[in-house]
């Protein structure tokens, strides 16, 4: 009902304009007066014009699209490609007018911060602040600080984001916006509590509690004083933080739960108020979110455990395990360090459009010399790029290596000794704490000692298991026949194919983890396939028709391709038989 009305106010508008033969840009102007307090509203209206907008002016069709954008923004639908972006960013940075420009690129930077891209997001944010130096709002450039910030803060740079939000917070000041006063003192406050700067942090917390306080606005108080109260358990002030839950609680939006109920759940577990945690750490466990879940679920466990109810304890531990994986496979964890070296590019390639534009008035020698210069840093920014390609790819290829033996080594013999030597020392400090009486540390060296010895029992099962494969291989008709190839047996490619297929079956994905760390040739797998089998290096040079010195040259060229240096075939021959 309320859109129809709106919709009909709309029309007597554009009806009205008509009269002046200037109806489409005049009706662009009510959608662009409605977009910030109904967006829902302006789309509404957009999606009446957009069969006819190609029949209007280019101008009036860019401008139409950049509504869309804004209004899309402003109903917080998430932006999926910037194809229409780009055609209005193109058209506004040729046009001589750049009074749009300023929010073409602000809207630019909220684009790709949907699509992931931080980088090009932070770098339209910046030419949005340029821009605006000749077309000042300071409702503008305050969203952009904050936006800057926001993008600071999700990249883990935290020494820059308080600087950010301030610059923010100065500008809702000269716009005399309250709301967004508060917010970004609240965002200031957050940044400094990422860099642990306990006072600065709650200093600018209480200040937006008291701005919030002072206009009447509950809700902001109540977000205020949500983020305050987790904040204040943090840091394990808990008097402080009840108070500020109890603000928090006075009206919970169904939204924002999970976070109130992890705040909750944590000031109850730390004051040991048990019935209480464990009703809020339920209600997290109940959250679609997985990494609510999984605090949920790890809560749960520790109450559990601390009553002695290890059933229980380990079965929630188990789901909290189970949902912190799922989190973490979830989670795109793109940690990102590149702001600086981002801000320093932009500085560069402002500095060449200022020489480029210097250039035209310069003789030829001038240009000669700027294009020599310019050839120079390229070719210092090629090798940088394939420098650092290169060592990323070693450390990459390492990973994959230690990954390897770390698994081979936590299902072998010494890894079982090892726990077994953890027992022991788990068993010397279960005698010194029965002399203290410390059930809680009891039942924690108790469930340690359990999962150890859990552990070793799977270890010893899987060790069974391996044993019991590798003998079949060895009494299969395929093993004998290479094991006797040099008494005369022909050696096909089928038989390589049954080879391949027993140690695949023995040793679990042996030939796919080789080719990970390294596209083989035939000749290559061949020789690995025989290593693992244990066959000598004779052995091999007659299998493969090849000479001694040519297995060995083979080894060696192996051990430098996946280890990234030099090496001896000895030591290729001992990774293959760790794999």
């Amino acid at each position: 009902m309320k859109l129809t009305k709106l919709l009909f106010v709309i029309f007597l508008l554009s009806h009205f304009y008509s009269c002046n033969n200037k109806p489409l840009p005049y009706t662009m102007k009510v959608a662009n007066s409605l977009v910030n307090t109904h967006p829902d509203s302006t789309l509404a209206l957009l999606k009446q014009f957009k069969d006819s907008i190609n029949l209007e002016p280019k101008e009036t069709q860019i401008y139409y699209q950049l509504l869309t954008i804004k209004a899309k923004d402003k109903a917080y639908i998430t932006h999926t490609s910037d194809s229409v972006l780009l055609k209005v960013l193109h058209y506004y940075e040729n046009k001589k007018d750049k009074r749009h420009l300023p929010e073409v690129y602000y809207y630019a930077g909220r684009v790709y911060r949907d699509l992931g891209d931080a980088p090009q997001a932070l770098d339209f944010f910046l030419q949005a602040i340029d821009a605006s130096y000749l077309y000042m709002d300071y409702k503008l450039v305050n969203r952009i600080y904050s936006q800057i910030g926001t993008l600071y803060l999700y990249q883990n740079v935290y020494d820059k984001a308080p600087e950010a939000f301030s610059k923010a917070y100065q500008f809702s000041i000269l716009s005399k916006d309250s709301i967004s006063m508060i917010y970004n003192l609240r965002d200031i406050g957050r940044a400094f509590s990422t860099q642990e700067k306990v006072d600065s942090a709650i200093y600018y917390y209480k200040k937006a509690d008291m701005l919030a306080d002072k206009i009447e606005n509950l809700n902001l108080k109540r977000i205020i004083n949500g983020e305050l109260s987790g904040y204040y358990t943090k840091l394990g002030m808990y008097q402080e933080a009840y108070k500020s839950m109890q603000i928090a609680f006075k009206k919970i939006n169904v939204i924002n739960l999970a976070p109130r109920y992890s705040t909750a759940a944590q000031y109850y577990y730390y004051t040991n108020q048990l019935d209480s945690a464990i009703h809020y750490y339920t209600q997290l466990s109940f959250m679609d979110k997985y990494s609510y879940k999984a605090e949920g679920y790890q809560g749960l466990s520790y109450i559990a455990r601390s009553k002695g109810e290890y059933k229980k304890a380990l079965e929630y531990l188990d789901k909290d395990l189970a949902y912190t994986d799922s989190a973490r496979s979830i989670i795109q964890t793109e940690i990102v360090r590149k702001i600086n070296s981002l801000y320093n590019y932009q500085l560069k390639e402002k500095e060449n459009k200022r020489l480029q534009h210097q250039a035209s008035n310069h003789k030829i020698w001038n240009i000669i010399l700027i294009s020599f210069l310019f050839f120079l840093m390229l070719l210092f920014v090629t090798y940088q790029q394939y420098r650092k390609r290169k060592e990323q790819e070693t450390l990459l290829q390492q990973e994959k290596i230690e990954r390897i033996l770390r698994e081979e080594y936590n299902q072998s013999l010494s890894y079982i000794e090892q726990n077994k030597r953890q027992i022991k020392e788990l068993e010397e400090s279960l005698k010194a704490a029965e002399k203290t009486s410390n059930l809680l540390t009891l039942d924690l060296l108790r469930l340690q000692k359990r999962n150890i010895e859990k552990n070793n029992e799977q270890i010893i099962v899987k060790q069974e298991l391996k044993e019991h494969a590798i003998t079949i291989l060895k009494k299969s008709s395929i093993y004998k026949k290479f094991i006797q190839a040099d008494q005369g047996g022909k050696i096909r490619k089928e038989d390589w194919e049954e080879l391949i297929k027993s140690i695949d079956e023995t040793y679990p994905q042996f030939t796919q983890r080789l080719f990970e760390l390294y596209p083989m040739k035939t000749i290559e797998m061949q020789v690995c396939l025989l290593i693992k089998i244990r066959l000598s290096p004779t052995q091999i040079a007659f299998i493969t028709a090849h000479t001694k010195q040519a297995i060995t040259s083979i080894r060696k060229r192996l051990c430098k391709k996946v280890f990234k240096r030099e090496g001896s075939s000895e030591e290729w021959d001992r990774f293959i038989h760790a794999m």
